[in-house]
């Protein structure tokens, strides 16, 4: 294991894979922008942990978002994906955003959304983490995994479409499973993070 980190691998953020309507709230915000007219301005949004995403970008292409969530995670920043019937949304955390109303209504109190676990979308070019064989718990035999950082992951599957991985990845990540996703060129690795796994010697 390398003794530092990068700049690069320190800001890597991790992603949220929503796969239900309902798993999120919709609402508007106003984001803060010095300088600008009117001093920033008004966007959909989705709150989720008790912060705002609002609206970056949308595509029917599973392969761009995939691209597309690996660049804003390594950039440092937090971002969401949402499906929507013609494909995916992404949404980018804006800590400085507040909730405002649509034209002619009441401001609304917005129920609780709370997130799946934290899933991480890195490349197989990545630096900072290696593969290598786990031992875990209950399982006889040794299995093939990663290490990222201090955290050691098994290789639940390996998937050739980016959509099929999209939505393993958010049906593991919702029912509590935190993940690394690593993007090949033709393929995709989904690994589950193993608590009590130990590296097989």
């Amino acid at each position: 294991m390398k003794s530092q980190l990068t700049q690069s691998e320190l800001s890597l953020q991790p992603v949220k894979l929503l796969s239900q309507r309902d798993d999120y709230t919709t609402c508007h915000v106003f984001i803060p922008e010095p300088g600008v007219p009117g001093g920033g301005h008004r966007s959909p949004a989705i709150v989720l942990d008790g912060g705002f995403y609002s609206f970056f970008r949308s595509a029917t292409d599973p392969v761009k978002i995939f691209s597309l969530l690996q660049k804003l995670a390594a950039n440092g920043e937090l971002a969401v994906m949402t499906p929507t019937p013609k494909g995916y949304a992404i949404w980018v955390a804006e800590p400085e955003a507040y909730l405002v109303a649509p034209s002619g209504q009441q401001p609304r109190t917005l129920p609780p959304s709370f997130g799946p676990a934290n899933c991480w979308i890195i490349s197989d070019r990545q630096p900072g983490y290696r593969t290598c064989t786990l031992k875990v718990p209950d399982l006889p035999d040794t299995v093939p995994g990663l290490a990222e950082g201090q955290k050691l992951f098994s290789l639940y599957r390996r998937e050739t479409e980016a959509d099929t991985a999209l939505k393993l990845g958010s049906r593991l990540s919702q029912r509590g499973d935190e993940i690394v996703i690593v993007a090949a060129q033709q393929e995709y690795a989904i690994c589950i993070y193993e608590p009590g796994a130990t590296i097989a010697e």
